[in-house]
């Protein structure tokens, strides 16, 4: 089983706990950025063409 490295908010260290901080007990998050999906862009782009469209006439 892997671990992840968690980044406790409240004193600013690192550990390997999933649930509260060993030495202050804070909330602990992860220090990864949040994942970047390209499908989202792909989904909506219909309406962001058609409303361009739209500015281009007026």
């Amino acid at each position: 089983m892997t671990k992840s490295i968690f980044f406790c908010a409240k004193c600013k260290t690192y550990t390997l706990n999933d649930k509260t901080c060993p030495n202050c007990e804070g909330r602990v998050v992860s220090p990864q950025p949040a994942r970047f999906s390209i499908e989202k862009e792909k989904k909506y782009s219909i309406y962001r063409r058609r409303l361009l469209k739209e500015e281009m006439k007026d």
